[in-house]
């Protein structure tokens, strides 16, 4: 069975940026669901004057990768633009972080990524 990377186990361990940011302007919202394994994540993103990300929050219940990611996320996304480019972005510096996922984990990656998606939408 493959791992989870020893930081996003430490994610796993003690979530960070747990809710909607506090202090935060406008926050947008967008979530992502896999019916087949009952993941669930929610990404909160606080846009900043500059039109990027200000801070991040999440929730997710469902696999450990799922919750791991979705709370390492939450430290990547800041500074990136909040436009279409996002989950890109995004996916590019968890895998510069991170490294590429194992396969059994990639399914967590897109669901945060969707949760981006949905957040940029609006």
């Amino acid at each position: 069975m493959s791992r989870l990377p020893e930081a996003l186990l430490e994610h796993l361990r003690a979530p960070r940026n747990v809710g909607p940011p506090e202090g935060a302007g406008e926050v947008r919202s967008g979530e992502a669901r896999n019916a087949a394994c009952r993941d669930h994540v929610v990404l909160y993103l606080a846009r900043g004057d500059d039109g990027r990300v200000a801070g991040a929050g999440f929730k997710a219940h469902g696999c450990p990768a799922a919750l791991g990611m979705a709370s390492a996320a939450t430290e990547l996304l800041p500074g990136l633009a909040l436009d279409a480019g996002l989950p890109d972005a995004l996916r590019a510096r968890f895998v510069e972080t991170f490294g590429e996922p194992a396969a059994l984990h990639r399914h967590a990656l897109a669901l945060v990524t969707e949760a981006a998606t949905g957040a940029v939408a609006g």
